[in-house]
């Protein structure tokens, strides 16, 4: 979609404002194209369209695939720009794409699950240039399990080491709607806890965002997922702007 189509659709949302991030995936596995884009292109685009929207904001961000191995390039490409919201995400897991399957083979789901929370909170100790850790529970989106949710009972310690650094760098964490919609026939569920666990840990910060790679899913869920949001004891969302947290009251 263009960044103007995206524009007009989220202010047709209700929205205040729309963060482009785009992918920036490096080293990825064998047979898989990188995600790239040019900083520079996106931000000159956003700089030419944005005054044509008034009061409607139009931020420049980027979603970050983190992965141990690709850390230090990660930080050198980020050192050359400027962007309002980093968001820090796993795509690849221990050299495969969980998108096409083969991530899922010979793990039962509590293995496949718990490997991508650890990859995640073993990358954020390492890697502190970001704002948002998005979508902690891609890994079911695509999971060939009957049990499709990730649950804060079923790995309490990693969810807990994952909130402790979120809260002591003032990061948020990402309630991604695009997880939870159907695409096997089953769609993964939010678990509540995990966001009143976070609360309770003394976390400040939670971003919902739509992960819309098309129009017709800008702002999708958000008005279901901004009540659970509040029903966990957050009484606003949070997004980021020239790298610093802006609150907006539910």
């Amino acid at each position: 979609m263009t960044m103007i189509s995206a524009a007009q659709t989220a202010i047709k949302q209700g929205l205040g404002g729309i963060i482009f991030t785009d992918h920036y995936d490096v080293d990825p596995p064998k047979g898989i194209v990188a995600f790239d884009f040019d900083p520079a292109e996106q931000q000159r685009e956003i700089e030419n369209i944005k005054y044509s929207f008034g009061n409607f904001e139009i931020l420049k961000g980027i979603e970050v695939g983190i992965q141990l191995k690709s850390l230090a390039k990660i930080n050198r490409f980020l050192d050359r720009f400027s962007f309002d919201t980093i968001i820090a995400s796993a795509h690849f897991v221990e050299g495969m794409d969980p998108y096409f399957g083969d991530y899922y083979k010979n793990r039962d789901w509590r293995e496949a699950y718990g490997f991508y929370l650890k990859s995640i909170y073993d990358c954020i100790v390492q890697f502190d240039n970001f704002d948002v850790i998005g979508h902690f529970d891609y890994i079911a989106r695509y999971a060939p399990y009957n049990v499709r949710s990730i649950k804060y009972a079923d790995f309490p310690e990693i969810f807990e080491s994952i909130f402790r650094l979120l809260k002591e760098r003032g990061k948020a964490l990402e309630i991604n709607t695009n997880t939870y919609r159907d695409k096997y026939g089953k769609a993964p569920e939010l678990d509540i806890e995990i966001l009143k666990r976070f609360k309770k840990s003394g976390g400040e910060f939670v971003s919902l965002s739509s992960d819309a790679h098309e129009t017709g899913r800008i702002g999708e869920n958000f008005g279901k997922y901004t009540a659970i949001i509040k029903e966990a004891g957050f009484d606003h969302v949070t997004h980021y702007k020239e790298r610093k947290p802006v609150l907006t009251k539910i």
